[in-house]
């Protein structure tokens, strides 16, 4: 498949949604208490954009993923003592993250984190970005009272996503502009009933845990299962919603009761209904491009398919020559493994292992 007309994985300025701003920096002075002068200098720094689809992710403080991060200097001559910070998204995470540092030094800087335990009922009401107030506030010993101190940050809406939080200075490699491409396996949604029925529907009489054989048919089952079913193939419009690279993602069930997608759409459809008969399942993320792979459970081996040619009126439209007019599976798994091989060679290939992710807070909430 020729790359100037592959199917975009739309790359408008901006990814992830996790772009940081910085915040003000706030000078403190204080008696300490002990003779000197406190005097501190207090940075938070929330991230601009929060994917509501893996929220939970933000809560794990194994990831990398924090809501907020917080500067905080010592620029006096004097210790700090006893400093103590939390934060609180208001209607969305109480108080959380709560942290004391015993003593900062002079010249000091402490780094604290916000990992807000975002509530999930909250969390699926929000279909557009939203923006709410994140509040740090924080003591320390011979402060009169605690300081507060608050930033706008953004939630995202269910089907919003963008691809990585970097400055544009940053992306250096394929890997940095795509560098939120775990979360999208929170858009990976094998045990939606909808998505479980058709599954089981295209892979009944199969053995689909142990049987290599089995597993591959189901995968071609698949591919024909969701061509009967009328799928077609979409481009990605240009987000509106965001300054940073984004998509609009759909959820499996969207993806097959609207009989169409983009490729990152078809692929996670394909991954999510491979899944949901214990097909281990993977998305390839490639320039301009994404792509459903699996692997077979005996002998390891991998199987991707370009899934835009479910679209056979596309695949012959625009790449006429490039297969037979059947358009068949077995030819679309040979062009899958050209495009990613090429992908391979030029090092701008990302390899989504769902359950990975998954396995690391990155679930699907609908």
């Amino acid at each position: 498949m020729s790359k100037n007309v592959k199917t975009v994985l739309s790359i408008v300025a901006v990814i992830l949604i996790l772009g940081s701003t910085v915040g003000l920096i706030l000078t403190i002075a204080a008696d300490s208490g002990g003779g000197g002068e406190v005097k501190l200098e207090v940075q938070p720094i929330p991230r601009e954009e929060i994917v509501t689809a893996a929220y939970k992710a933000y809560g794990d403080d194994q990831q990398n993923l924090w809501a907020a991060k917080t500067l905080i200097r010592n620029v006096g001559d004097v210790p700090v003592n006893d400093f103590r910070i939390d934060y609180k998204i208001e209607g969305y995470c109480d108080w959380t993250s709560a942290e004391v540092y015993p003593t900062i030094l002079p010249g000091q800087t402490v780094r604290d984190y916000c990992w807000p335990n975002l509530d999930g009922a909250r969390m699926k009401e929000i279909t557009s970005k939203t923006p709410v107030e994140l509040t740090v506030r924080y003591s320390y010993e011979g402060l009169a009272q605690p300081i507060q101190d608050q930033e706008k940050i953004y939630l995202l809406g269910r089907n919003d996503f963008v691809f990585t939080d970097l400055g544009e200075e940053d992306i250096l490699t394929f890997t940095d502009a795509f560098d939120n491409y775990p979360m999208i396996a929170a858009f990976v949604t094998p045990n939606e009933d909808y998505v479980k029925s058709v599954a089981n529907t295209m892979a009944g009489g199969l053995e689909t845990g142990m049987n290599d054989d089995d597993v591959y048919t189901a995968f071609i089952r698949c591919f024909d299962g969701m061509r009967a079913m009328g799928v077609k193939y979409i481009q990605e419009p240009l987000s509106y919603w965001s300054e940073r690279t984004a998509q609009y993602v759909q959820y499996p069930a969207e993806t097959l009761s609207r009989a169409s997608g983009t490729c990152l759409d078809l692929a996670i459809c394909m991954a999510a209904l491979m899944e949901a008969v214990g097909i281990k399942s993977y998305v390839a993320l490639i320039p301009g491009h994404a792509i459903p792979v699996i692997e077979l459970p005996n002998s390891g081996d991998m199987y991707a398919i370009e899934s835009t040619f479910i679209d056979q009126e596309y695949a012959l439209s625009h790449f006429p020559g490039e297969t037979s007019p059947e358009v068949t599976a077995s030819e679309c798994i040979n062009i899958a493994a050209d495009e990613i091989n090429a992908a391979m060679e030029e090092g701008s290939y990302i390899l989504i292992d769902i359950r990975k992710s998954w396995q690391q807070g990155v679930m699907p909430i609908w």
